[in-house]
């Protein structure tokens, strides 16, 4: 009983399918599905609808750079702040701009 439901399901989803393909080929407008014509309205819309490019993303890179030495007691001391470095796709730098961030180096000062 099941398999002939099945079955019987299976032929009207088939008659359902052709009838469908019958219907679109009867209501479509003649050389509508020409492969020539689809290719040609796909030529006129690549030409004339121009798309907008965003300009390039500039690489940042994060560099530190000494900015001051001083003694401090027995020991010299480097301070250095960080640097935000934007970059063209070129390599050029494009803007320098210093952050709020230093880090110190301490070197003890040996004399004998």
């Amino acid at each position: 009983m099941k398999e002939s439901s099945n079955a019987m399901q299976g032929f009207i989803l088939l008659v359902f399918v052709i009838n469908l393909a019958l219907a679109v080929s009867i209501l479509t407008p003649q050389g509508h599905l020409d492969l020539q014509n689809v290719v040609d309205s796909l030529d006129m819309e690549a030409v004339s609808a121009p798309y907008a490019v965003d300009p390039p993303i500039p690489d940042m890179n994060l560099e530190w750079r000494p900015v001051e030495q001083f003694l401090d007691g027995e020991w010299r001391v480097e301070k250095y702040q960080e640097f935000e470095i934007y970059l063209s796709p070129t390599g050029e730098v494009l803007k320098e701009v210093p952050t709020n961030h230093f880090n110190y180096l301490r070197y003890w000062r040996y004399e004998k």
